[in-house]
């Protein structure tokens, strides 16, 4: 690779808090993708919360001593927070920051592995679609689909938070104020829109909006919607999700999402004309309303059997 193509990678954003056995494995990973060491990683360590346990804080030093025992990538900058921002506002001062100085981003964050060939696809997908307004951002991961895609890679209306790339005038466009994004979806009736695959997503803007979550990306999410953009993703996933253990602030038990391996095998992004293909959306319409039914049927199994303890538990028996 030429100087010229070097100076044309992404940097990474990497975000971390006190996950030290996740954060490893995320690092490692990614130290062994083909443009690693020709790559600058900007890594956003969270501050302990206002209270945090010895065992936390000690988790907190744990995953700082670790950002330091080896050179990851090329060039490493590591911002340590004072403070606890929480993730959403960590990410969202973290990715401004860097995209506003390089003008496109990978971001990953600390239970993501990643396949050896994801940084390439990843910078060729930031370099091939970069006129193009339309493409909202680039992720490496494969949403499950009924049925396999033929595409080495292709369009879905919705965005990723597991790996993800954008540029400067994308992340520009999003707002993070939900209670705005809410009524513009509400007043232009795209509520069954953003339910892709009828998937809740409509709920979690509305809990956001509510304070019961604080999600930045269902923020990022209903920005593109209103946008009537796209992202790009590839036929394999080339990350992997390794948080669903119940460690994590935001990851509970492991679901069909998470239950997708990673690929090293490197994929190739060509130029197609930015659009949606019916038969390869609906594949994955498909894998979103049967995670939906599994979530459902998780609830009202989860109903009974409270119900049940209750009954025994008033009754003995």
């Amino acid at each position: 690779m030429g100087l010229q193509q070097m100076e044309h990678l992404a940097p990474i954003v990497l975000f971390v808090y006190n996950r030290p056995w996740h954060t490893a494995q995320t690092l490692e990973a990614l130290s062994k993708n083909t443009l690693a060491n020709q790559s600058i990683i900007y890594i956003f360590s969270d501050g302990a919360k206002e209270g945090a346990s010895g065992e936390d804080i000690s988790k907190i030093n744990q995953v700082r001593s670790l950002l330091l025992e080896k050179q990851w990538c090329k060039e490493v900058n590591i911002v340590h927070r004072d403070q606890n921002l929480g993730l959403a506002n960590n990410v969202i001062d973290g990715v401004t920051q860097v995209i506003n100085k390089h003008g496109k981003v990978i971001v990953l964050e600390d239970d993501i592995l990643t396949g050896k060939y994801f940084l390439k696809f990843m910078n060729d997908g930031l370099n091939i679609y970069r006129e193009e307004l339309k493409v909202f951002g680039i992720s490496g991961y494969k949403f499950p689909s009924k049925g396999t895609v033929d595409s080495e890679s292709y369009f879905l209306p919705l965005s990723s938070s597991w790996s993800y790339a954008t540029w400067f005038d994308r992340w520009n466009d999003v707002s993070f104020n939900g209670d705005e994004l809410l009524i513009k979806i509400d007043n232009l009736n795209l509520k069954e829109k953003l339910n892709f695959g009828h998937y809740p997503f409509y709920r979690m803007l509305v809990d956001q909006v509510k304070g019961l979550n604080n999600s930045w990306a269902i923020r990022f999410y209903s920005s593109m919607l209103l946008k009537e953009s796209y992202f790009l993703f590839p036929k394999t996933s080339l990350v992997e999700n390794i948080g669903f253990d119940n460690t994590g602030v935001h990851c509970g038990a492991e679901n069909s999402f998470s239950n997708v391996k990673l690929s090293n095998f490197e994929i190739k992004v060509a130029k197609q004309r930015v659009c949606l293909k019916k038969g390869i959306v609906s594949k994955f319409q498909e894998g979103f309303l049967q995670e939906s039914n599994l979530k459902k049927g998780n609830g009202v199994k989860r109903i009974k059997q409270l119900m049940k303890g209750l009954i025994r538990k008033n009754f003995n028996f």
